[in-house]
């Protein structure tokens, strides 16, 4: 094979998706993601009819929405970092545009919740779990491994360990991706993805808690590569696209079984073992399916109109706020206006939650559109001094932000 192999800029073939700029349509799987971690955190309903269990089987689902970013992460991440590898300031670049997008908000939320909030509990009766324990943890990005060996997580903070995982991600993978040819990155996500799997099954088998395979970095990178993985499989240098790769057509069909088993299976020891071995790659692979089914989707069909509807491109673009509020604001909910166990309305509190849900994912919304306004965007502006390529741009408008913690 020719050096060409190894190039990011290889011209893709003319059918290839596009990869370049603002995708729009990206924002509205980000809003699909965000909207799903708010359904599973804002469910509390009692109701044990037919729509209330549908509602329980349905809001238990919703937890796969942090999978959802973490595949959505690797892909915008790893294009970026492909598509600038070679050039000048490739490391400065980056680094000072995922700090611009991601500290501001992230340490403006710790500081209200270690330097305000603690000294206001006995005073406005608020959660006795808000403290200043493992403030260091937090602010070094170390949360998820903080969850390991302390009973309780923070009421405000308790989101942030697939943040922690993101940005221990993205400190690693740049290196990672600066060092490889085209095979070897291809190569490096297939190991990621491997070392993953193994990881959870070997801490499985020894008895592990099943916190620790579901927040340790390790256990649960497979997510971020799987995205990585469809980046690179659709910036092949000589524009195959993922017909380069034949087992990428099959992947899906190994996935399916396995979350068929995870959705059948009774909760118990059988559906753990499953989850936590198979279960996260076999839920991160059908997401990566979406991802690019979302992405190759032609303007005016259904799929592409349904990811397009102002909805979900409104959460998606406000997405990182919304994760880290929705979680303190559910909790405000539950001790004030729509106190739990809800109420009940002619025998049910069916029409209860369903009211939660607007409340709450209204609120969110509004919070973090106050916080984009007033706070965010004006970080966001400075990332004009570090750009990403040397080429100008197809389009002038921002580049997509990644998961909560935002790729742009």
């Amino acid at each position: 094979m020719s050096s060409d192999y190894a190039r990011p800029d290889a011209a893709p073939a003319a059918h290839a998706p596009r990869l370049h700029g603002h995708l729009p349509v990206l924002d509205g799987v980000r809003g699909l993601a965000v909207l799903l971690v708010v359904f599973f955190h804002t469910t509390h309903l009692s109701d044990q009819s037919v729509a209330g269990r549908a509602t329980w089987w349905l809001a238990g689902a919703g937890w796969t929405g942090v999978d959802l970013f973490f595949v959505l992460s690797g892909f915008l991440i790893t294009g970026i970092l492909w598509e600038a590898k070679g050039q000048t300031y490739y490391f400065r670049n980056f680094y000072a545009r995922r700090v611009l997008r991601i500290f501001p908000l992230y340490y403006a939320a710790l500081a209200v919740s270690f330097l305000v909030l603690p000294s206001l509990v006995g005073r406005l009766n608020l959660d006795e779990r808000i403290t200043t324990d493992g403030a260091v943890w937090y602010l070094l990005y170390l949360s998820n491994f903080y969850q390991l060996w302390t009973d309780t997580t923070h009421p405000i903070l308790g989101v942030v360990w697939s943040l922690a995982i993101e940005e221990q991600f993205y400190i690693v993978w740049p290196f990672l991706i600066a060092a490889v040819s085209y095979k070897g990155a291809i190569r490096l996500c297939l190991g990621t993805i491997a070392m993953a799997v193994a990881v959870r099954v070997g801490l499985t088998l020894y008895g592990a808690s099943e916190e620790s395979t579901y927040v340790v970095t390790l256990c649960r990178v497979d997510s971020l590569a799987l995205g990585a993985l469809l980046s690179l499989a659709l910036r092949h240098p000589e524009g195959k696209g993922i017909s380069a790769f034949p087992w990428m057509r099959w992947a899906p069909w190994l996935a399916l079984p396995v979350v068929a088993a995870v959705i059948a299976l009774p909760v118990g020891p059988a559906f753990k073992t499953v989850l936590r071995t198979g279960g996260y790659t076999a839920v991160g692979i059908l997401y990566t399916v979406l991802v690019y089914r979302v992405v190759a989707a032609k303007q005016g069909t259904l799929l592409h109109r349904f990811f397009s509807n102002r909805v979900l491109l409104m959460y998606g673009k406000y997405s990182y706020a919304i994760y880290l509020v929705h979680s303190p604001l559910d909790a405000i909910l539950r001790r004030t206006v729509l106190k739990t166990p809800l109420k009940q309305v002619g025998g049910s509190d069916f029409p209860v939650q369903l009211l939660f849900y607007v409340v709450a994912a209204s609120l969110s919304l509004g919070i973090a559109l106050v916080s984009w306004n007033l706070f965010e965007k004006h970080f966001l502006k400075l990332k004009d001094y570090f750009p990403y390529s040397e080429r100008p741009a197809p389009t002038p408008a921002p580049a997509p932000s990644s998961s909560p913690g935002a790729a742009s």
